[in-house]
Parts: structure tokens; sequence; C-alpha cells
């Protein structure tokens, strides 16, 4: 008898567990349930918030950018290379912004470039240093309106060091002999013409150790447009160079800070007559500084919204809106940024000779890598 009420004792326990686990399975059930519903109900709020908060940083960030140009006047000609690009975000429709890059040249792998194609792409170069970004900036010296192609009148690295507040800009002297994929020991100028800015590009990476993806490419004639857009713009001339402007076509220049038309700064930007490539890069920054100290000068930003628009139909890059932005504002938000210029070859790593019945100047190639090297990282 004993035995038959412990056996029901036990089954009636095993019951009212078995009933309390199945309630607490349904209750952690139901609890979970609810739980992930109010996840799926946080998630696109959140998503909602965060979108909102991106988009009042932006507003806000695009406002400032004015003020900070205004502010950071000092900090001269490189912000003044990113300045035609950064200003036309504020003002220029998707359909302007697309014909800068819609026919650009793309980033491939190495092993996939073709040197002797006649738009070669760019070789992908992983970078050096996170923190550092590198644009080639290149005039091309086409003297034909209806050529597609001349050679490279300037070629400017122009190089944001974020860890260190630094901004850099150097010269490559167009007549450096180098050697050249698929055409041997050439002048570095030549590589535009031979294969566009792929070929610069490639060919700048792979002798200076360096890592450019990025470009932008204007033709040196269309600059008489733009400054004359902008009223003309002011130059320090030296007595030298007067003297052989009021011997050439100009004769009412003088020495010291003058104000030149767009035909006349081209003419000085081109000038090596008085010296050799050196001067004449030293003449293409103080153009490109004029530029950017006449646009600092207008005090209307829609003005300059509307001039930055002409000037974007003359350029082509294949950098996008947002990293054209994104640096420019990186730049001009420092509050103490670093500046400096240099020219490539340096001063005692060069001479002077001929090749091939060409002037070239022929370079120590390792004191510059480790002279770049020391400029931009």
């Amino acid at each position: 008898m004993e035995k038959a009420e412990k056996e029901e004792n036990k089954v009636a326990e095993e019951q009212s567990g078995n009933k309390e686990r199945a309630a607490t399975e349904e209750q952690n059930e139901k609890a979970e349930e609810a739980a992930g519903q109010t996840v799926k109900e946080e998630k696109p709020v959140k998503r909602e918030k965060r979108r909102k908060a991106e988009k009042k940083r932006r507003k806000k960030k695009k406002k400032s950018l004015w003020k900070l140009m205004k502010k950071h006047k000092a900090a001269s000609f490189v912000i003044c290379l990113f300045l035609v690009c950064l200003l036309t975000v504020a003002g220029t429709v998707g359909s302007l912004m697309w014909g800068l890059y819609s026919n650009s040249v793309g980033i491939v792998d190495p092993d996939d470039v073709d040197p002797k194609a006649k738009d070669v792409q760019i070789a992908k170069q992983d970078p050096k240093d996170e923190d550092v970004i590198n644009v080639l900036l290149v005039g091309s010296d086409s003297r034909d309106p209806n050529a597609e192609m001349g050679r490279s009148d300037t070629m400017m690295l122009v190089s944001f060091n974020k860890a260190k507040n630094k901004a850099s800009v150097i010269s490559f002297l167009r007549d450096t002999l180098i050697e050249i994929d698929g055409y041997g020991q050439s002048k570095l100028g030549h590589t535009f013409a031979y294969g566009g800015v792929g070929l610069t590009i490639n060919t700048l990476n792979k002798q200076f150790d360096l890592d450019v993806q990025d470009y932008i490419v204007i033709n040196f004639e269309n600059l008489v447009g733009i400054i004359d857009q902008l009223g003309g713009i002011k130059v320090n001339l030296t007595e030298e160079e007067a003297e052989y402007y009021r011997a050439n076509g100009m004769p009412d220049i003088q020495a010291g800070y003058v104000t030149l038309t767009g035909s006349q700064a081209l003419a000085h930007a081109r000038n090596r007559s008085l010296d050799n490539d050196f001067g004449r890069t030293r003449r293409q920054r103080a153009v490109l500084y004029g530029i950017y100290n006449k646009v600092m000068e207008l005090k209307d930003p829609s003005v300059v919204f509307s001039l930055i628009n002409y000037c974007m139909t003359q350029v082509s890059t294949n950098m996008s809106v947002t990293q054209l932005y994104d640096i420019a504002t990186d730049v001009l938000g420092i509050e103490h940024l670093t500046t400096q210029q240099a020219a490539v070859p340096k001063e005692g790593t060069y001479s002077f000779g001929t090749y091939e019945d060409m002037s070239v100047v022929e370079i120590d190639l390792e004191a510059n890598k480790q002279y770049i090297k020391e400029l931009l990282y």
C-alpha cells in the first residue's frame, strides 16, 4: 500500500515539474519574442536617428567651409589646389560633377596595365601611410585647342599628412630623365603624351616609391579664361622678368606686385627663357597662388560658387565629390597647418645633360626618393 502511494506521489511530482518547466519555457519564449520585437522596432529608429545626425553634421560642416577658408588664408597655395574642387560641392549640379570623372582613368591590378596603351590605367598601390593623402595635379601643355593630349607642363604632388597636420606641394621637373615602362629612358614630361595621366602616375610611383592613385588634370590654356573671369591676378615679378616681358609684347609691365590678365599669367607660367625648369615651376606656383588669393578676396560666396562652376568644366579628375569635400574640409579645419613647397630633384642631386639630342636633367634617384619621403612622412 505504502509502495503504491509512493509511486503515485512520484508521478504527481514529475507531472507538476513538467508543468512548471513548460510554463517557464513559455514565459522565456514570450520574453524573447518581446525582446526581439523591441530590437526590430528600435533598429529603424536608430538608423533614422543616425541618418539625421549625419545630415546635421554635414550641413554644419558645409556652412563652416567659407569661414574656414577665410580663416586659413595663411595656408596659402596648398589649399588653392583643392579650392576649385571644394567650392563646387556647394553650388554644382550632379550632371556637371558627373562630367568631371565619367571618363576618368581607372585603377587596375598592376599585371593588367598596358604601358603602351593610348590611355594607360593606373596600377593599384597600397598606401604607404594611411594618414597621408597624395593627389597629382597635372597641367597639360597642349598648344593645339583640338588636341586631346599634349605634354605635361606641370606635375605637382599635393600631399596632406593628417597625423602631422602638414600639407606639401612638390613640383617635378618635366625635363627629368627617367625610365618609363614601355619606352625606356625619356623626359618625365613625355609620359603624359605617351599614355596620359595613368602613365605619368605609374612612372612617378615606380621611380620615386610613391603611392599616388588620384589626380586632377587641367589644360593650362584654360587658365586664361579662369583668370579673366576673376578680373586678373596679382603676381610678384622680378626686375629681370619685367624687363623680359616689356621686350616681348607687354610694354607696361613693371617689377613688383602687378595684375596680370589670363594670357599674361599663362605666358608667365610657361616662361623658362630667363633660367630653367626650376624657375618655371616657381612661376607656375606663383600663378596658382595668385588665383587662390584673388578668390579669397571675393566677399560674396555666391559669386565664388558661380566662378567655380565655370572652373570645374575645365578640369578632369578620378576623385569623387565626397573625397574632394572631405580632404578640403580636413585641411581647412586644422588650427595650425604646416605648409611647405619643394621641387624635385633636390638641390645638389642633379646635373644638366643631353640625351638623344634632348636637353635633360639627370638626377640621383635614391637621394630624391629619400628627400620626398622626408617631406611627406
